[in-house]
């Protein structure tokens, strides 16, 4: 039995007690909510809606602690999917020809001077493939899982950042460890070798993120 449009509103507002973070986990526990309700009203239970809710939220879930725990499971199974998703955009770019292009470009390298200017230009490379990912995932995504409902943080907002910006986690991890007198005096071989890096993580960013958008069991 459907409920009520009075129903379902009292429900959302008294979900909000529970502190949930992020609205995808959010929507999905009330969805189960509303479901083993509407199922008690199919089985002929007619109890007024505030009683019917504490039965479902104490005896189908187990209380505050059992929704808790729900949250969690939910939070883990969005994580291990985006983890997953991450690392098959990874492995995507971990190809024979990609190698082939990264020993080519070494082997390029060994020709460019050693001199500042080269290095500054190799320096400017890191920080646009570390930062481009970011952006990219920032624009793409703009009107779909970046927007947050209610004050409520979209955990894919969080997430799906955190993932397309690791080359720009390690980019400026590095700079605060390593001071610019040992980056300065750092090889170009080397450099270019990092710079390669930066541009497989940058490749399989952005992979994953038009994976994560073409993906509706994860992007919903």
């Amino acid at each position: 039995m459907k409920l009520r449009a009075d129903e379902s509103k009292w429900i959302e507002e008294r979900m909000k007690v529970y502190e949930i973070k992020y609205r995808n986990v959010y929507n999905e526990i009330l969805d189960h909510v509303m479901s083993a309700i509407e199922e008690r009203r199919r089985a002929g239970d007619s109890r007024d809606i505030e009683s019917l809710f504490q039965q479902v939220v104490d005896m189908h879930l187990g209380g505050t602690d059992g929704i808790k725990k729900l949250v969690v499971e939910h939070e883990n199974i969005y994580k291990e999917g985006l983890k997953k998703l991450w690392v098959q955009s990874l492995n995507h770019y971990l190809t024979w020809p990609m190698l082939g292009f990264a020993i080519v470009v070494l082997l390029l390298s060994l020709k460019l001077p050693d001199v500042g200017l080269v290095k500054s230009f190799v320096f400017v490379m890191y920080i646009l493939m570390a930062c481009s990912p970011t952006v990219y995932a920032y624009f793409l995504f703009r009107d779909r899982v970046m927007t947050t409902v209610d004050g409520k943080l979209s955990f894919f907002r969080m997430h799906l950042i955190k993932k397309a910006s690791i080359s720009a986690a390690i980019f400026f991890n590095v700079i605060y460890l390593v001071s610019p007198g040992i980056i300065a005096n750092t090889p170009i071989i080397i450099l270019v070798i990092v710079m390669m890096l930066f541009t497989l993580l940058n490749l399989a960013s952005i992979h994953f993120c038009r994976q994560f958008k073409s993906s509706s069991s994860l992007s919903r």
